[in-house]
């Protein structure tokens, strides 16, 4: 049994370099002129020694542990006034909403100040090694922002998201928090914000570690141009992957509900709405790997599939993912009738029995605000084909969009043929929004709510365009 442990995730104040008010400084870049500037300019506002005190109490950010917090590169394009202001408000924002202009110095007496914090402000909680950023995915990364809001990091922190800044700025902007922070001291600043600055409107969030590690790799790819994802199935353990091995976990966990040999009867199935994924039906070894990773390591909700598929990584672990991956691309090969088939209907009639939900009023209203141009088609197209995310729609809708993709075979009820025009015309442009971004209960039609509005109407263009 994997216990939750009780941590927490600073959703207040980040302690940071704070604002001073002094005049530009010049002096050598030894270590004698760094510990002089320390001393008789940024000690007027900042504490480098002592217990971690409240924000309330203090007149800037600490400094005590500035040896372990800062990364270099960032630490000398703040002290030479490359950087803009991380409070909005100011550090006290219950005596001011301007922020102060903080000094700047030479870029050799940055260095010489960014050597000193090293050598005398490390924080000894911190323990080196303790995340690893090369480790980050980029599912941890999306899930780790869907947990900085769940969690309420957004009510005090600023972040950009599409271009756009989000987010309460009561508390130091996280914009570009990648660039920034050391990632260990992030990570041990978030098991518990209080032991920093305490009683300053920190927030103790009820999380597990691993949701720790997702939100701090989130912050983490921050402000980082084209950051390198870690992508698991490249792993030592997946050279080790045994079919042999897989087989004996897909007895242990995955026929309780898919069956002994994939056929989607196992003894839970019969209570199951969406019924279980018939994995007999499925070429696993044509879907794409970080589909197929993401949802047996991280479970049905992370691709947008049923709650009641598991997330299977704290009980079987790396090795037994990637083992039970081998066997599922070994043994399943795919429906040999899929192409034959019906086109997803009874009898070979095109409209097929649905119970989808209907749209809300304000949805059904709608009309595709963009014309039907050779452009959108197309960029529907792509994503239909390609690109949309979590999957591509022609992984079960099929490339012509006759329900009969690799995946679609296994699904029950079958997916929507497109291509079936008496039933097309019957679904309005609001309702297809609608499902396209929901999802639809009982089928294994997942959300595709990351999509931009556009794009889901540039999909709704080419979907029609299928029909006959």
């Amino acid at each position: 049994m994997y216990l939750r442990n009780r941590v927490v995730i600073g959703s207040a104040a980040l302690a940071l370099l704070g604002l001073m008010s002094s005049p530009q400084l010049s002096f050598g870049s030894d270590q004698a002129r760094a510990k002089d500037i320390i001393q008789q300019t940024c000690v007027q506002c900042h504490r480098l020694e002592g217990q971690p005190d409240s924000r309330f109490n203090l007149r800037a950010p600490d400094l005590i542990w500035a040896g372990s917090k800062y990364k270099r590169p960032w630490l000398i394009q703040w002290l030479t006034g490359k950087e803009a202001p991380l409070y909005a408000k100011g550090y006290r924002w219950d005596l001011t909403e301007v922020p102060s202009k903080h000094p700047m110095v030479t870029e050799p007496e940055a260095h010489a100040i960014a050597d000193y914090f090293t050598e005398h402000n490390k924080d000894p909680r911190v323990k080196v090694g303790a995340f690893d950023r090369s480790k980050v995915t980029k599912f941890e990364a999306t899930f780790g922002g869907k947990a900085f809001k769940a969690h309420a990091c957004l009510g005090c922190h600023v972040i950009e998201e599409d271009g756009k800044l989000i987010g309460g700025p009561q508390s130091t902007s996280l914009v570009a928090a990648g660039q920034r922070y050391d990632q260990d001291w992030l990570f041990r600043f978030g098991q518990n914000p209080q032991d920093f600055p305490p009683h300053s409107g920190e927030f103790l969030a009820d999380a597990t570690e691993p949701q720790l590690r997702a939100v701090i790799g989130f912050l983490m790819v921050q402000g980082v141009k084209d950051f390198t994802y870690y992508e698991p199935w490249t792993s030592r353990e997946f050279e080790m992957a045994s079919v042999d091995r897989g087989k004996v976990v897909y007895k242990e966990y995955c026929s309780q509900c898919h069956g002994a040999t994939g056929k989607g009867d196992g003894p839970a199935a019969s209570g199951l709405e969406p019924k279980p994924a018939i994995h007999a039906n499925i070429p696993f070894e044509k879907l794409p790997i970080e589909y197929l990773y993401n949802v047996i390591n991280h479970g049905g909700p992370a691709v947008g599939k049923s709650p009641n598929m598991p997330y299977w990584n704290l009980t079987i672990g790396q090795q037994g993912v990637a083992d039970v991956m081998a066997y599922v691309k070994a043994t399943f090969k795919g429906a040999p009738d899929m192409a034959t088939a019906p086109s997803g209907g009874q009898g070979g009639v095109c409209v097929q029995p649905r119970k989808t939900a209907k749209a809300p009023d304000e949805f059904m209203a709608k009309t595709n605000p963009l014309p039907a141009s050779a452009g959108a088609i197309q960029a529907g197209k792509t994503l239909y084909l390609k690109t949309a995310q979590p999957v591509a729609c022609a992984m079960c809708h099929g490339e012509q969009g006759d329900g009969k993709g690799i995946m679609g075979a296994a699904l029950v009820p079958p997916p929507r043929n497109f291509t079936c025009g008496s039933m097309m015309q019957d679904i309005s442009d609001g309702q297809l929004f609608w499902i396209i971004k929901n999802g639809s209960p009982g089928t294994g039609m997942m959300p595709f709510s990351g999509l931009p509005d556009e794009q889901v109407w540039q999909l709704i263009h080419y979907v029609r365009s299928l029909a006959k």
